[in-house]
């Protein structure tokens, strides 16, 4: 479903890292210029929206940025490649289709382009050319294209960013399909937006307009806020990505891998009185996005 959010500003007192301005910059103009659909994923959006529109502490940080992509064919894809290295600050990486090296920093940094729409296969898949050999499923991205939020990165320029409800979902896709490689990063990412989500703008919401979801949360809003989560990611999502999720924690063996590495990853599982507290958010999160998914269909 399609998800109208008002569009936000970045704080003046948190600018976003010149670097990542330039390349967001480059791609705005060149996916305009071919009338591409695009919006920021990945771990700058998470900092975006965290760090530089709500202040709050953003979690891992990288400075390479990655995008979802709405193109209609495989020709569309190498056209937006082609225009951002014809701008002259960035090169191919022979060892990934969907890379390109920003070359304007003595770091190896990169972006990542990730098509969706008219290159996927059934199962929300797409097999890279020209063998065909990588597959990647993107599940959720178009779902996150459509429930993307639009910020004033800087004045003149306004990009798309995945919201956070996007990102969560993006993450326990990601979790899944990277098993059984670097799937502890995943979960601690996942864990960083849902421990979040009630200060990143739904503190207000939560006392006004979520007294039932406060109660049911014994009244501590970053509770409530996993459950605002997991209702708002229920609601964007398309019903086979929602069943990728749902299967994810009624698998008591994959649910208690998946709390594991978030426990490993954020230093919980010393203390139990903490780790509980991971259950508990964990658990009102997926309560609230099945209750969601069975009310819209």
């Amino acid at each position: 479903m399609t998800v109208t959010w008002p569009t936000l500003k970045i704080r003046s007192d948190k600018p976003v890292e010149a670097t990542q301005l330039e390349i967001m910059r480059h791609v705005d103009q060149v996916a305009r210029s071919l009338n591409l659909r695009y919006f920021v994923a990945g771990a700058l959006a998470r900092v975006i929206l965290l760090e530089h529109v709500y202040g709050q502490r953003p979690g891992p940080a990288t400075r390479d940025v990655d995008f979802g992509v709405t193109v209609k064919d495989w020709a569309t894809f190498q056209s937006l490649k082609n225009g951002l290295i014809d701008t002259g600050i960035f090169e191919t990486d022979p060892g990934a289709i969907q890379r390109l090296i920003y070359v304007r920093s003595i770091h190896r940094l990169w972006i990542d382009l990730v098509p969706f729409g008219g290159v996927e296969q059934d199962g929300r898949m797409i097999a890279w050319p020209p063998d065909r050999a990588m597959v990647m499923n993107v599940a959720g991205f178009s779902e996150a294209a459509d429930a993307a939020v639009e910020v004033e990165i800087v004045p003149g320029l306004t990009v798309a960013v995945a919201s956070l409800p996007s990102l969560a979902v993006l993450k326990l896709i990601t979790w899944l399909d990277r098993w059984p490689d670097n799937r502890g990063k995943d979960a601690q990412d996942f864990f960083h937006i849902l421990s979040r989500y009630a200060e990143a703008g739904n503190m207000d919401r939560l006392y006004d307009s979520e007294q039932a979801l406060m109660a049911r949360a014994d009244f501590d809003p970053d509770l409530a806020g996993a459950g605002l989560l997991g209702r708002e990611a229920a609601q964007l999502c398309l019903p086979e990505t929602a069943s990728l999720i749902t299967q994810l924690f009624s698998d008591n063996k994959e649910s208690e891998r998946f709390t594991g590495h978030i426990l490993s990853e954020v230093q919980m599982d010393s203390d139990s009185a903490r780790a509980e507290k991971v259950r508990r958010y964990l658990n009102l999160f997926i309560a609230s996005f099945n209750e969601a998914g069975f009310k819209s269909v």
